[in-house]
């Protein structure tokens, strides 16, 4: 790949590949917290059958779920930390290194509006999943702990098409510029 004059296009690279792995491991959390919640909810109810007498099975397996819920819920609270930190990591981007290439005001304002762009995607995906953190404990209906999970990992925020339009759009300006 040729030199480009763009100071931040690795840099974000790099830091979206971090932030779908740390948003894959807060998933995973979720689904936890999400399959806990639904099954003390589940052992809350009538479905108990022949076990219905047996309190410290109700009490041992309601412990249990809550346990991991909250251990889940510690790793999913990590997780958004993480995500925040790539997100000021890539926030850092938007002042050009002192050893980057000089540009042209035009241009570098150009680079500059793109990763607002790209930034602004990833700003309100930050916040959408830490909505959706706060707020899985506190839901109790199946639909609703569905659509976290399929918004948690569909990630609508960030239009990975438009982030590799961006970058074909830099590329092609790196070329012709040689």
């Amino acid at each position: 790949m040729a030199s480009h004059a763009c100071w931040w296009l690795e840099d974000v690279k790099r830091t979206e590949r971090e932030w779908h792995a740390a948003s894959a491991r807060g998933q995973l959390q979720l689904a936890k917290i999400a399959d806990c919640v639904q099954k003390t909810t589940y052992l809350e109810g009538e479905h108990w059958g022949l076990l219905s007498d047996c309190a410290d099975l109700h009490e041992r397996a309601s412990s249990r779920l809550w346990e991991l819920a909250h251990r889940s819920q510690r790793r999913l609270l990590e997780s958004i930390d993480e995500l925040a930190a790539i997100y000021a990591q890539m926030s850092a981007l938007l002042q050009p290194p002192s050893g980057a290439r000089k540009l042209d005001e035009t241009t570098r304002q150009r680079y500059e509006a793109f990763l607002v762009e790209i930034l602004g995607m990833f700003e309100r995906e930050l916040v959408a999943k830490s909505l959706v953190s706060a707020d899985i404990f506190d839901c109790r209906q199946h639909d609703t702990m569905t659509l976290y999970l399929a918004a948690w990992q569909m990630q609508p925020h960030i239009d990975k098409q438009r982030i590799d339009e961006v970058e074909k759009l830099v590329l092609n300006d790196a070329h012709y510029r040689l």
